[in-house]
């Protein structure tokens, strides 16, 4: 039962709408698969600290008012600057054969960084981590529960991928530029967002 609620869970996050949903397409649209899941495992790399910090029960000091604050600070900045550079830039299809190694690693900072500096990532991961602590008391139950949570995450972030990959054959250069310019007022606002919250 603990199992296939967690991966419920997880997948019911495809409903979110929030700046790595775009962050994810976009990457996904314009470099490709290889890059895509690149961002999509830092994704999930910062759930997992996530789960680890309320496992510890860091996660505590995160939702204190002080400590959503310089989140909020630190995340609205990043995700201001992703949406000037996505406002700014020429987007240009790339064969993902010709992906560098160091290319893949800023896409995995990308995705971990939008994702773990955003305060309500904490707040939703707390929100589970207690809900899982008050209905299954067994350790094992538990953690299988928190891994199956973060499966299910796992997948809606690669079956966005692939979508993308999909969808790729139909976007042309001038397509993907306005979808840009959408992404990048979108993380604009959802910094101002988050900067309106925190202050």
């Amino acid at each position: 039962m603990y199992v296939l609620e967690g991966f419920v869970i997880g997948l019911g996050t495809i409903i979110f709408i929030g700046p790595v949903f775009f962050l994810l397409l976009n990457i996904s649209l314009q470099k490709g698969v290889k890059a895509g899941l690149i961002v999509a495992l830092g994704i999930i790399s910062s759930d997992i600290v996530c789960v680890l910090l309320c496992y510890f029960g860091v996660s505590q000091l995160f939702v204190t008012a002080a400590y959503q604050f310089w989140l909020g600070i630190v995340g609205s900045i990043i995700l201001f600057g992703l949406g000037i550079s996505y406002v700014l830039k020429k987007p240009v299809f790339v064969n993902t054969r010709q992906i560098k190694s160091k290319a893949l690693y800023s896409f995995f900072i990308k995705g971990f960084s939008v994702n773990f500096f955003n305060p309500f990532v904490f707040i939703v991961w707390v929100g589970i981590y207690k809900y899982g602590q008050l209905k299954y008391t067994n350790e094992v139950s538990m953690l299988w529960f928190l891994v199956t949570v973060l499966l299910g995450i796992l997948v809606t972030d690669i079956l966005k991928v692939f979508l993308s990959e999909k969808l790729r054959k139909f976007i042309t250069s001038k397509r993907l530029k306005i979808f840009f310019r959408i992404t990048g007022v979108i993380l604009i606002l959802c910094s101002i967002r988050v900067l309106y919250i925190v202050l």
